[in-house]
Parts: structure tokens; sequence; C-alpha cells
């Protein structure tokens, strides 16, 4: 064996395949550099490392057998030894081998610290080779800057950047900022690092559109947020028929330059939908932009523009799934903009999703608005489904977490909750009404540090955005501090939020200030009246506000809650039995999370004395408290739920343990004394121990205000 590696240095065979290997190094970190900035496709660098690779053996096998001699390349058995210049050539190629080195180390240190902080790819250049690392494949699309003569067309411009960033969104390697976050920053001239920092992401894209008639000249290009550099930037001069290619092409060239893989295996590249009509694209841009505002006056205009696209381009299923989308916006009732009747708008919404989907079962924003459908027919099972199909297509399809996210609140999912919209604020961190349901979710699972940190992200972002100041009331409230929850109360009001009334109500009479509450105009008046003592008159309110809307269930509950504080329990008992009948169309009707109707029924069942109706009342309730504090429930209010509970079910010691927690934990309701549950526990001189407690709490916070102390 000795004797094989010693002629293996005789014949030089170790130095050639040490040049061999520098050589090739070399070549390959100059090929990768040089090949994409003339225009040379990925292959032709794979290229390039193949053939080195090829190249290796023969190189050995040459220096095996032949010898490099003053007249050539010979054979090496036909070369005497005394006349062998082997020697020498291995000097030489000591010298080369070195001199290779001292050529690479040179190389990298260029290319680390003079070509890479201002390398940027020109205008109609190659996109650059960057890999992107783990955990910096992240990008926001801001907003195309419209340099259109008019200034009418921005909602095309507003379209295109949308249009990218929903192709964007399609690959599952990349982390895509949400429209609401990255158009925040529409029209504030701010520097390119600060908001990529504000976002929490390594990549932007920014761009331009100039539309004149049928010709089109767009701008993109892609900067890195760290270094502020260029990566990649294109120009493409085309006709408005082709938008839909460029925004296919903008998509692959992004993922081209991070080094993403576009899709799983076997699935095309994402591509965008072309209309059949340009006027039909035009009039859904138009729409849908319209459609983001969320004012009623908005929605209409976009179903009227939906209409025209529809007219022109019936098969067009983001159209449809768009006016589907607007149905379901324009009824009546919470989170809604409009007056039609649920059964009216879902017959209408039902049939557009129908076509969408029979046109391209891939729609991701179709599947998301089928789910809200049966979230609406009180269908979970299906309307999780249809989400989470639509999130499969689209991971970072917002309105379809958004929906799933509530859906799970409804549910009493408080973990599953709070983890979706935990997902949901990474890549969309600037969607106000995700940070309000977050803020309020994390409080639900008494998180109540995450919950003040979130509401300060929402107020240092939107500081005119009442959300904000409507989280921080809370926030405060939740914690006992009910003078300095006055502030962000009166601000929410100033800045006449729809629900600006109600919060300032619920200030004033934790605080305990009936009148001042009452006299809110606009806010709720059922809880002022009880505590004014005014019983008469809050039950005749609850019985018109649940008449005028029958299938309102915060009326049902309303209409409950009252008369049972108005002690009319066989009035209770009686409305139990003719409009649900059994504990399990209550659960079906109203939310997991909404235990005034059980608690209702049970105190009236109490009232009645012991008796199996109400042993298996407090079985069920027992069973939903135990089903939320697995699901994460854990605040003060859940504790004064769950004394309520024990007191009803003749656990006094309990009972009374959970309200002084509930009451350290900041509850405050200046009503304790007399709430119907605790009806029992009057005479127990420990309860009242804890009402002097409440009460003198409160008035600590009534003195910072200058009001008289509470009796």
């Amino acid at each position: 064996m000795s004797g094989f590696i010693s002629e293996l240095k005789r014949r030089n065979v170790i130095r050639v395949a040490g040049l061999y290997l520098v050589g090739a190094w070399l070549l390959t970190q100059v090929a990768g550099t040089l090949l994409p900035v003339f225009g040379a496709p990925d292959w032709a660098v794979r290229s390039v490392v193949i053939l080195l690779a090829l190249g290796f053996v023969p190189a050995l096998v040459v220096a095996w057998v032949y010898e490099l001699t003053p007249d050539g390349l010979q054979r090496d058995s036909s070369v005497a030894r005394a006349e062998s210049i082997a020697p020498q050539t291995a000097q030489r190629l000591n010298r080369m081998i070195i001199l290779f080195l001292l050529l690479g180390f040179g190389y990298l240190a260029v290319d680390k610290f003079v070509l890479a902080p201002g390398r940027a790819v020109a205008t109609q250049a190659p996109a650059a080779q960057v890999v992107a690392a783990s955990g910096e494949a992240s990008i926001a699309v801001l907003p195309f800057v419209n340099m259109s003569n008019d200034p009418e067309q921005e909602y095309f411009s507003d379209g295109l950047s949308e249009e990218v960033l929903n192709l964007l969104a399609q690959i599952r390697e990349l982390k895509v900022i949400g429209r609401t976050s990255s158009f925040a920053f529409k029209g504030r001239n701010e520097d390119l690092r600060t908001i990529g920092e504000s976002l929490g992401v390594a990549y932007l894209l920014e761009g331009s559109v100039r539309k004149a008639g049928d010709d089109l000249r767009i701008t993109a290009q892609l900067i890195e947020v760290e270094g502020g550099s260029h990566l990649w930037s294109q120009t493409y001069d085309r006709k408005l028929e082709n938008v839909f290619a460029i925004q296919s092409e903008i998509a692959a060239s992004i993922a081209q330059a991070l080094k993403i893989n576009l899709v799983d295996a076997g699935q095309a590249a994402p591509v965008a939908q072309a209309a059949a009509s340009l006027p039909a694209y035009d009039r859904f841009l138009q729409a849908r932009r319209l459609m983001h505002g969320r004012t009623r006056g908005g929605i209409e205009a976009a179903r009227i523009l939906l209409d025209e696209a529809l007219v022109l381009d019936p098969d067009y299923a983001p159209a449809l799934a768009a006016q589907a989308q607007v149905m379901m916006l324009l009824r009546s009732g919470g989170a809604a903009y409009g007056d039609l009747p649920l059964d009216e708008a879902l017959a209408m919404a039902q049939p557009l999703l129908d076509r969408a989907l029979a046109l391209d079962p891939q729609l991701a924003e179709a599947h998301a608005v089928q789910g809200l459908i049966f979230l609406q027919q009180e269908d979970a099972v299906r309307g999780e489904a249809a989400l989470g199909r639509a999130l499969a297509l689209n991971p970072n399809q917002a309105d379809a977490l958004h929906w799933q996210a509530g859906m799970l609140g409804n549910a009493g999912r408080v973990r599953e909750e709070l983890a979706t919209r935990q997902r949901l604020a990474e890549f969309d961190p600037l969607n106000v009404a995700n940070l309000f349901s977050l803020n309020l979710a994390l409080r639900s699972s008494g998180n109540t540090a995450e919950a003040e940190a979130t509401t300060a992200r929402l107020l240092a972002a939107f500081p005119d955005n009442p959300q904000g100041f409507g989280a921080q009331t809370f926030d405060l409230l939740s914690a006992g501090r009910l003078a300095e929850a006055q502030v962000p109360a009166a601000r929410a009001l100033a800045l006449k939020a729809t629900w600006g009334p109600q919060v300032s109500a619920v200030v004033q009479y934790t605080l305990g200030e009936f009148e001042q509450a009452l006299s809110i105009e606009g806010a709720p008046r059922l809880i002022p009246l009880l505590g004014l003592g005014r019983l008469d008159e809050a039950v005749a309110e609850a019985r018109k506000l649940s008449d005028a809307a029958p299938d309102d269930r915060g009326a049902a509950v309303d209409l409950l809650r009252t008369l049972s504080w108005a002690g009319r329990h066989d009035e209770v008992l009686a409305l139990y039995r003719e409009r649900w009948g059994d504990l399990a169309a209550v659960d079906a009707y109203f939310r997991a999370t909404e235990m005034a109707p059980v608690e209702a029924i049970a105190t009236a069942q109490r009232a009645q004395g012991p008796a199996p109706a109400l042993a298996g009342t407090l079985a069920h309730w027992r069973k939903r408290l135990d089903f939320l504090r697995e699901q994460g429930a854990d605040n003060g209010g859940f504790l004064m739920t769950e004394a309520r509970y024990f007191a009803l079910a003749g656990q006094p010691a309990q009972a009374l343990t959970a309200i002084t927690q509930a009451i350290d934990r900041g509850v405050r309701n200046p009503l304790l004394a007399r709430e119907p549950a605790f009806a029992d526990l009057q005479g127990d001189p420990a309860f009242q121990t804890q009402v002097t407690r409440m009460t003198g709490l409160i008035n600590i916070d009534r003195a910072k205000l200058g009001l008289a102390p509470l009796p």
C-alpha cells in the first residue's frame, strides 16, 4: 500500500487532484456570480458544476498515465527515471495550488465586503439568486403607485398589487403579509426599512403602474429590508390584455429570486385567473376596493359594479364569489352592513357561489365565503370544513382565518380561537379587527399582559382608531381600574364609534352611576334601569326589544336576564318552555360561551324549590363550564359565572371562594348583593364581607373621580 501511495506522489496524481478541486471550486463561485448577470438560466450554473465533477476522474487518470516532459505529454512508462522532470512539475503544481487558494480567498473577501452590500440587479435583468435563510421567507406587497394621468385609475394599481399578493400567498413556503397590513402604509412616505420592520418581513415588493388606454407600463422591484438593497427589478411594457400574464410572471420571478419552491410536488404554479372581458375585470377591481372599505354605501356600490361585470363575463369565478360575499355583507344583524333578511341574502348568495365553485373548484375565496354561509346557517361542521378547504388552498386567506376564529370563539374553543388569531396576526399584523378580537381572546384566557400588549400595538399603529380605545377600556375594566377606564371610553365615544355609547355605559354602571349610564344616547338601558330599581320599566323595555327582533340572540338573553332580575321566575320558565323546550335546544340557539340563559333557568327553578328539573339543569351547566375551562377560559368573569353555579347548586363555600378570586382578578359589580343567583347567600356573613369589599374597591375609584361613595 505504501508503495502505491509513493507512486501516486511520484506521478503527481495527488497534487493534480488538489489543483483540480481548488480550481473547480473557484470556477464554480465565479460562474455562480457572473452567469446570471448575463441572463444565463439556472441550468447553466448547474451544468458547469456537473461538467467539472465529471472531469475529475479523467484528470486523475491522465496524471497517472502521462507525464509532462519538455517534449509534451508522454506515457509515464516510456520516460526514463533519469530524464523525468516530475520533481520540477511537482513544485509548479504546488505554486499553482497556492495561487488558486489566494485567488479564492480574495474573491470571497471582495464578494462579502464590497459587492454584497451594494449589489443590485438592473431593470430587465433576471432574478437575483438570493437564497432565503430560515425564517426570512417573508414578504409584504406594498400598494403599487398609480402613475396614470387619471387619479381615478388608482383602483387599478391597488387591484394589481392585491392580485400579485394573492398569487404569492399561495406559495406555502412564503409568509405573505395580508392586504390590510400592507395597505396600511399607502400614501405614507415612510422609510422602507421602517415599513419592513413594522410588518416583520425580510423583503418588500413595491412598484408603479401607468395605464394609458390599452397600454400598460408596470415596474416592480424586490427589496431586502435589512440591507435596503434592490435584489430584483423589472419593467413590463405590455398591452392591457396581458395583465393576467404579468401578474403570474411577477409572482414567479419573486419566487425564483427568493429560491422558494412554488408549490407542493404535483401541483401547478399559481396563475392569475383571466377574465374573458377586460371591462369586467376592471369593474371587479373597483368593486373589490369598495368592499375593503366595509361601509354600507361602498358595498352597495360594489354590488352594482359586480352585476355589470357578470353581465360582461358571466363565467368570471372571482366576481361570482365576490358578489356572493357582498350579499352576505348586506344582510341584517351584527357584523353586517345592510338590512337584507338572512334568508333572502342566503337565497341570492348560494347560487352565485355554486357557479363560482363549479367554474373554479380551487378558488380559495369562494370556499371561504361558502364557510361564512354555512356558519350563518348554524352549520358549524360544514362551515369549519369549507373554511379549512379555503386555507388549504391559500394558507394566508385572511377572511377565512377571521371567520374561522369567530366560529371557534362562538363554540367556546378558546385555545383554538387564540391560536388562529395569533396566526392571522403573524401575516396581517395591522389588521385592526383581528387585533381587537385577539385582545378579547387573550383576556378570556387570562393572558392579561399579552392582551394589554396587543392593545398597545393597536394604539401605536392606529392612534385615531376607536378600536384601540375600546380594547383599552376593557383592559382597564377587567383589571378593576374603573376611574382610568373613563378616559379611553370617552375617546372612543368622541371618535363616533358605533359601539362607543355602549362602552361608555358599561364604565358608568360598573362605577354605580346608573343615572349617568341611562343618559348616554344610544346606550343600552336595561342594566341601568335594573340598578335604579325600575324593574317593571326594564321588563317592558326588554319585551319590546325582543318582539322587534324575535331572531336576535342578544335580545333573547336580555329578556331572560331582565325577567330573572325582576324576580319573575314563572315568566322565565314559561319563555323557556315556549321558545326552546329543553336545554339541548337552548344550546343549539345560543353560543357556547353564553351562560346567562342557563343561569336564568336554573335561578327560576331554584326559586320554585329543589326539583329534578333543577338537578338536570345544574348537571348540564356543569358540563358546559367544564368544557370552557378545559378549552382555556380563565378570567374574572368566568370565575364569577362559576360562583353563580356553585350558589345555585347549594355549595356556598365554593361560591364564596370563586367570588373572592373573581374580585382579586379585577371583577367589579355594584349590584353583587342583588344578583338573583346569590339569593341564598344573602344571610351569609362571608358573602356580605365580599359585598362590602367589592363596594369599597369601587368607592376607591369613585373617589378618584370626585364621586360620593356608594352605601
